[in-house]
């Protein structure tokens, strides 16, 4: 079978949970073969993983790469740029309009009909000669405006379809032969998944790790844009997530929070199927020493969704209690994120423990990471299923973390395999810390605890077993068993009926469908 694997922001190009996912899976399912196509943000990004042999491509696409020329003027290309327009009226009017007159099933069918005149004249270039601005103004003077907003200015609609057009311009990559189409993320990596699918009837199996959309939500909240321009950005990312859940022969995502919000996104019960993260039990065997100082320990990337701001705010509060605590912070500084780090030293050094944290960089792994610590510490603000959670209780470590995603599924109820908090909360994030760095009875019993649910239920074996026969009930246009009832057999995601634009380009629309 092959299989292609649609990754964004993650490997082959980067380290973290999700590149440790996709390497599990390559090298874990030898008997397949893969092509990975991986978004990537300007194009210098470059491999750092080392690839399988069961790997025939690797393609890295670069979302901000340079932009795409204007179609030359021509009565025929005309045509086509006009039909560009039509749809992305019709986008648009789904994306901020009401919920009445199905916007998910128009917004299919504008994608879909994006992707015939990708085939044609390459989306790409067609956006570039007229794309979003217009479209944008239009549908939210028509349904925002009526809701008592301002209108929109020329500036915020630029500024929206420079980043939505790029997203639909991804379109005129295609993806070759394969029997299945897996996409690690929603959103753009999905929007690929998408074109495959309406163009050739490739199955769909969807997995995500954070949830895409409301880790979208969390950064827009943040970032330097307007509110316009987040609210057109989050509208059109809101539908196009609730199509691939639709659209998907299954969607597999790593815990049951995430499994929610694909309901909620429109996902049918009977295609989602959880499939836990997993690691091997004998890379991870169990600890057996703790360092001379009490430390607390914490492994990832440094970035604003592991909320390090509130790890170092509580590991202030701890050192009034444990005053020669340490706080060792091991994992790679991306590039776009070198002024958070700025902020989490200028922190440090505000609230006086400057000198206790230690940036450790990159680590060979998150092994050494959990050897440091007395606790492995988890403060972010959204997650999947965390490998360094599962890899913490795996070595039999005692851990603190926030309550978010699919870290309580890791847990116990009772907190006898770890001990869990509200997210941003520094004072419980503190207290939880001290508790555990003083009762040394308590930290072996909840490693201990921790160790045996990690062996019960996440092992790499476990997990690579249900891919396995997801990919082949995929393959068969079947979906996956469920407990004591018969594989259920469906057709495949039937195709959109194509729609009948008014004006120019309709019979060319017609004939692409």
């Amino acid at each position: 079978m092959k299989i292609s694997l649609i990754t964004e922001g993650t490997y082959p190009a980067v380290t973290g949970g999700v590149s440790t996912w996709c390497d599990q899976l390559l090298t874990g399912i030898p008997e397949h073969d893969f092509d990975i196509v991986a978004l990537t943000g300007s194009g210098a990004d470059k491999p750092v993983w080392k690839v399988p042999p069961n790997v025939q491509a690797v393609r890295l696409i670069p979302v901000w790469g340079p932009a795409a020329s204007p179609l030359r003027p021509h009565p025929r290309r005309r045509r086509w740029i006009d039909s560009t327009q039509y749809e992305l009226t019709r986008l648009w009017d789904a994306a901020l309009g009401s919920e009445q007159h199905d916007p998910v099933g128009r917004t299919a069918n504008a994608l879909q009909h994006l992707v015939g005149i990708s085939d044609r004249v390459g989306l790409a270039h067609s956006l570039a000669t007229r794309g979003s601005v217009a479209p944008i103004i239009a549908a939210w003077t028509q349904h925002v405006v009526s809701t008592g907003e301002p209108p929109i200015s020329v500036a915020d609609a630029v500024m929206a379809a420079s980043i939505v057009d790029r997203a639909l311009a991804l379109v005129d990559h295609r993806l070759g032969n394969v029997d299945v189409v897996h996409a690690s993320s929603n959103g753009p990596s999905s929007l690929l998944a998408l074109a495959q699918s309406w163009r050739h009837g490739t199955p769909i199996l969807l997995t995500e790790h954070g949830v895409y959309l409301r880790e979208r939500y969390l950064a827009l909240y943040g970032a330097h844009l307007s509110w316009p321009v987040r609210r057109a950005v989050t509208a059109f990312l809101r539908r196009l997530c609730q199509v691939v859940n639709v659209q998907s022969h299954m969607v597999l995502p790593v815990n049951q929070f995430n499994a929610r919000w694909e309901r909620r996104l429109g996902a049918l019960p009977d295609r989602i199927h959880t499939i836990p993260n997993g690691v091997d039990p004998l890379t991870f065997l169990p600890v057996t020493s703790e360092p001379d100082l009490p430390t607390i320990s914490f492994v990832g990337r440094i970035d604003p969704l592991k909320d390090l701001e509130t790890l170092i705010s509580a590991f202030a509060l701890v050192r009034e209690q444990v005053p020669n605590a340490q706080l060792r912070v091991f994992g790679p500084t991306p590039k776009e994120n070198a002024a958070y780090k700025d902020l989490l030293v200028a922190l440090a050094n505000a609230l006086g423990v400057a000198e206790a944290v230690h940036w450790e960089g990159p680590s060979k792994g998150s092994r050494p990471a959990i050897e440091a610590g007395h606790v492995v510490a988890l403060s972010s603000v959204s997650e999947g299923l965390p490998f360094t959670l599962i890899e913490a209780m795996m070595c039999g470590r005692a851990t603190v973390n926030t309550d978010v995603g699919g870290v309580a599924e890791c847990l116990d109820e009772q907190q006898t395999t770890g001990m869990l908090v509200a997210a941003r909360d520094h004072v419980a994030f503190a207290d939880a810390c001290v508790a555990l760095l003083t009762n040394p009875e308590l930290r072996a019993s909840m490693g201990t605890a921790a160790r045996k649910r990690a062996l019960s239920e996440f092992t790499l074996e476990k997990c690579l077993t249900s891919y396995r026969e997801a990919y082949a009930a995929a393959r068969d246009g079947r979906l996956l068993r469920r407990r004591q009832s018969p594989a259920i057999l469906v057709p495949p995601v039937p195709l959109l009926a194509p729609s009948v634009p008014m004006g120019a380009g309709a019979a060319e629309l017609r004939l692409s469908a």
